[in-house]
């Protein structure tokens, strides 16, 4: 294992706060694999004076681990929401990883526990100690199939983006009464991945039971077989607003094998029960809580908490969400609502006119070298070579929802000979982006959203982009009937380990 350790110093944040509302471990080796598929980071955040006292003599801290596609990160944050230590683990042998039996060593979900332990491993000792409370969050779609007493994977990890396509067919069936259009009818969706283990695996559900990503990894923690969250079992078929599994999925003939106990994110699950977490998290107070989907948790981590606020992610495609009062959901599009807190929904989804697109074209230097041209010239302000009329994905017939990257990829293609250099060619992609962005928003109030977009907040490669930032600003408050500007502001926190912290504090809290 390569272990890189980096001390950075850093001032103190205050976290917007969120509102208020059996069998053992089967021990193995496990350090002799974490040596070849592991990378670590580590980084300790410095204590600001008016809380060095309190952290350096047993404050409490809350942590929140995030399980990726590409690794483990974890933070500690403190009773203020002061992020206090943060480290990650990256997975480097995860290629033919999800080939392999659930028993092998390079299984995916051996990598996962290697990385869960190797995660606390890293944390200092007098830093573990004053951990009181954990959650998780992870791949939304991603499932494992699990012995329901051992919990030991059956089968390999079914991934959030793998298609099982015979049983979707299964649900589509007429034994099955799966609604038309429901999000569970996707070959990669929950429902759809377990209905597959049953009809070509294993017809007796009272011998397996199926675990989200984040909920094998937490029952790692407290053992307690069967608990999920309101947040990964939307697309298992889970009702968030009834709170209860609808009652075609009861009838359904491997509905022994859906979680049993389903819990809001962030509440309590009970202490820490695996003898081994326990050599780790060996406070007898520390709990488990409910974590989330690791977008959901990047979302909790931006600091947006009001109904109008709004996550941007622009990386190698574009993830949106939105607070609303009311739930939004239409499959044919992917959007769809995950309840947050006592009374709000978070309406989002995504298209793929993103990051990918400029890729296709660019280095980061030469964005970066272009993106200055941009700004120097005051191009998109002025309306240089008519920038700002740039929409260069408005005519796809599917919407931007269901535009696809390589289609995408040719609609600027076709454009570029038309521009009068690669800074004009640049900046109406920009324009063409935040354009689709304002879409995504405008669509969900359409469809029902109660809010009128406020304030986006935004990470991801995007969010780094201050020129971009202030286009994507402009585009959006086109239209606004407040009159006022929707400011696009880099997210104070982008880790979603960081989110899934917060949900630990606030299940430490509840009662």
């Amino acid at each position: 294992m390569t272990v890189v350790v980096l001390v950075r110093s850093s001032s103190s944040f205050t976290a917007t706060q969120l509102r208020r509302r059996q069998p053992r471990h089967l021990r193995r080796n496990h350090h002799h694999r974490t040596m070849k598929t592991m990378t670590t980071t580590t980084r300790k955040a410095s204590l600001s004076a008016s809380g060095a006292g309190e952290a350096q003599h047993g404050g409490k801290l809350f942590m929140g681990m995030d399980f990726g596609t590409s690794g483990c990160r974890v933070s500690l944050i403190d009773e203020r929401g002061v992020q206090k230590f943060e480290t990650s683990v990256k997975y480097t042998d995860t290629r033919e990883a999800n080939n392999k039996t659930s028993s092998s060593s390079s299984s995916m979900t051996a990598i996962w526990e290697d990385a869960l332990w190797t995660s606390l491993e890293n944390i200092p000792r007098e830093t573990r100690e004053r951990i009181v409370s954990v959650a998780i969050d992870g791949t939304s779609g991603t499932v494992i199939i699990v012995h329901p007493e051992s919990g030991e994977p059956l089968y390999k990890a079914m991934m959030y983006n793998e298609k099982f396509e015979v049983g979707a067919q299964y649900l589509a069936s007429e034994s099955c009464r799966v609604p038309d259009g429901h999000v569970t009818r996707s070959s990669t969706s929950a429902l759809s991945k377990l209905a597959h283990y049953f009809a070509n695996e294993h017809p007796k559900p009272s011998s397996y039971k199926l675990l989200h990503h984040a909920d094998w990894l937490s029952y790692k923690l407290h053992e307690n077989m069967g608990v999920s969250d309101f947040n990964n079992s939307l697309k298992l078929g889970f009702d968030p607003g009834s709170e209860t599994y609808p009652q075609w999925m009861l009838d359904l003939p491997f509905a022994e094998a859906l979680p049993k106990t389903m819990l809001p994110p962030g509440a309590r699950i009970g202490v820490v029960q695996n003898p081994r977490a326990k050599e780790f998290l060996s406070n007898p107070e520390c709990i488990v809580c409910t974590g989330t989907t690791d977008s959901v948790a990047a979302f909790i981590a931006s600091g947006a908490n009001e109904p109008g606020d709004a996550c941007t992610s622009l990386g190698s495609t574009l993830a949106w969400k939105l607070i609303s009062e009311a739930r939004v959901d239409d499959a044919s599009v992917g959007i769809y609502s995950h309840k947050i807190g006592d009374q709000y929904w978070l309406v989002g989804g995504a298209c793929n006119t993103g990051g990918n697109i400029l890729r296709a074209f660019f280095t980061n230097d030469e964005l970066q070298s272009l993106t200055d041209t941009i700004e120097m010239e005051n191009m998109f302000e002025l309306n240089l070579f008519g920038v700002r009329d740039a929409d260069f994905f408005k005519s796809n017939a599917g919407g931007d929802f269901g535009l696809e990257v390589s289609d995408a990829v040719k609609k600027c293609e076709s454009e570029r000979e038309t521009c009068e250099n690669d800074a004009v060619f640049l900046c109406k992609i920009f324009s063409s982006i935040a354009k689709a962005e304002k879409r995504c928003y405008d669509n969900a109030n359409a469809m029902g959203a109660s809010e009128k977009l406020k304030k986006v907040y935004t990470s991801g490669g995007g969010a780094a982009n201050a020129t971009w930032c202030k286009m994507r600003s402009s585009c959006l408050s086109i239209d606004n009937k407040s009159g006022s500007t929707i400011d696009v502001v880099a997210s104070e926190y982008t880790e979603a380990s960081y989110g899934t912290a917060l949900l630990a504090k606030k299940g430490y809290h509840s009662r």
